[in-house]
């Protein structure tokens, strides 16, 4: 399977697990991968908002999600490694990631890296120090990795495992929405 077939099946499986997390049932997909994803458009016209990253609302239920967060999704990638941070490489597949993730954060959204390691048995959730400051009370009893770089001046990023992240008792809609103070528009 090529490199960006693996990438948009994943980018599908999130947006499913997404619009499960929402209403509790894949159907109706609340959120669907962008139109030439990882590209950066300036309008979605389904919900009229700025849109940025992999993956997009096409319901209004999850615009709250795509309003806070760019979301950006990697799949596979087996040579990128937390040690490699440690050793000030010049090849850093993860701050790679996370200085594209950044760079598609328009309008004040906050960026959001979904990352499946090859042969790793779950992904990981990786957030800005910004939202972990706004949600880290109801973090407190996972664990996590703190990465940071100091002289390129990329907000830190802590990772967390994914579906521990996204679990009813600590990552749910309704706490996106309050902690982020976002209200319908």
């Amino acid at each position: 399977m090529a490199k960006s077939s693996k990438g948009g099946a994943w980018e599908r499986d999130l947006c499913k697990f997404f619009s499960k997390w929402i209403n509790g049932t894949i159907k109706p997909y609340v959120f669907w991968r962008g139109r030439g994803s990882g590209a950066l458009f300036t309008l979605d016209n389904n919900v009229g908002e700025a849109f940025s990253g992999d993956i997009y609302c096409i319901r209004p239920e999850g615009k709250f999600l795509t309003s806070i967060f760019s979301i950006e999704a990697k799949n596979g990638y087996p040579k990128a490694s937390l040690d490699l941070h440690l050793k000030n490489n010049k090849n850093e597949i993860l701050k790679d990631f996370w200085i594209q993730t950044n760079e598609g954060c328009t309008n004040g959204k906050e960026p959001l890296l979904i990352f499946n390691k090859k042969g790793f048995p779950s992904p990981w959730v990786c957030i800005s120090e910004n939202t972990y400051n706004k949600i880290k009370h109801l973090l407190l009893d996972l664990r996590k990795v703190q990465l940071n770089w100091p002289n390129d001046n990329l907000p830190e990023m802590y990772i967390f495992d994914f579906y521990e992240f996204f679990n009813e008792s600590h990552i749910t809609p309704e706490v996106i929405k309050r902690e982020f103070k976002w209200e319908s528009q």
